[in-house]
């Protein structure tokens, strides 16, 4: 795709061309210098300025409010080492554009989700981004005297809810909604803990994972969902047999694995990988063909849910968590 078929309105994002142009003038970059990301996500519009930035537009107005959470967390995503692009500039005065826009540093290397395939290297990668993880999850709330406006407090997820939503849509029936519960309650009957949160991506999917030829995670993308949360909530965004690797990388980091009686972390993300599948039932189908966020692995509604039934298939009355441990120690 090339900056024509934007304007040809494909995709909607017509209006922004003029913005590219003149954002890329500002900063000496010419227009046979603009290109475009194999993909694009659905929040911003996202463009290469030559070889050393990136540039984001927002789509929507609550995208723009989202920018300047991004700023935040991306100053304290660095003070916690962890890697990720360095802003360059967030310019929310429309002088040059009709809307606001982030200039960020571009960085070396390709997607996770470019090289999913590549199964040495995608154990590579995750492992070192469960290392990652970790080193994000050390930024607590608590250690703010106050909550910043940028961040909003953990959402308080319910199960029986999204359940009843899903029984009154006709997606499913009584008997499921109670089945259902009681894998809730027998993963963690209060839900995963959020009396110390820290600080998610919450978006942690391999299209926002840039890595390296070796596999080794050079940077954390894309951080417009940032908020306080518990540490799980960032280990559901790649497929759900990855996550063993994931969580052997982030234990290792943490130096003190949980032991095999809680199983605390490995309870807490498969709670949030079925509210989360279940949840995602109640959108609306995304539209036939290609568009922003077509290639995401998760995309279509039942993707998730499918991929939650294909990881427990064939395991009887065994424990999800401890299914889950044993395999991140094989």
């Amino acid at each position: 795709m090339n900056l024509q078929e934007l304007r040809s309105g494909t995709t909607g994002d017509d209006q922004l061309i003029d913005d590219v142009h003149a954002v890329a003038a500002h900063y000496g970059v010419a227009d046979a210098d603009i290109t475009l990301p194999a993909a694009q996500g659905q929040v911003n519009l996202t463009v290469f300025l030559g070889r050393d930035l990136v540039l984001r537009l927002p789509r929507t107005e609550r995208a723009e409010a989202l920018m300047a959470k991004e700023a935040e967390a991306i100053g304290l995503a660095e003070s916690a080492g962890v890697p990720t692009p360095a802003l360059i500039d967030l310019d929310a005065s429309r002088r040059i554009g009709s809307v606001p826009y982030a200039v960020l540093e571009r960085v070396d290397g390709v997607t996770l989700a470019s090289c999913w395939s590549d199964a040495p290297r995608r154990a590579r990668a995750l492992g070192a981004l469960g290392e990652v993880l970790h080193a994000l999850h050390e930024v607590k709330c608590s250690q703010f005297t106050h909550r910043t406006d940028a961040f909003p407090a953990p959402y308080s997820f319910s199960p029986s809810e999204v359940l009843d939503d899903l029984v009154a849509a006709g997606e499913i029936g009584g008997q499921q909604r109670a089945w259902l519960l009681e894998q809730f309650d027998a993963l963690r009957p209060e839900g995963p803990s959020q009396d110390d949160p820290v600080l998610v991506h919450r978006d942690v999917n391999p299209s926002n994972v840039m890595v390296a030829g070796d596999g080794t995670t050079i940077a954390l993308v894309d951080w417009g969902c940032a908020e306080w949360g518990n540490p799980a909530r960032d280990l559901v965004g790649v497929p759900i047999g990855a996550l063993p690797t994931l969580l052997s990388g982030y234990c290792s980091a943490a130096g003190d694995p949980p032991s095999d009686d809680g199983l605390t972390l490995e309870r807490d993300a498969l709670w949030y990988h079925l509210y989360l599948a279940l949840a995602r039932l109640l959108k609306s189908p995304p539209a036939a063909g290609a568009g922003p966020g077509a290639q995401d692995w998760a995309a279509p509604r039942s993707a998730t849910l499918l991929d939650l039934f294909a990881f427990v298939a064939g395991e009887g009355a065994k424990s999800w968590p401890a299914k889950l441990r044993r395999l991140s120690q094989c």
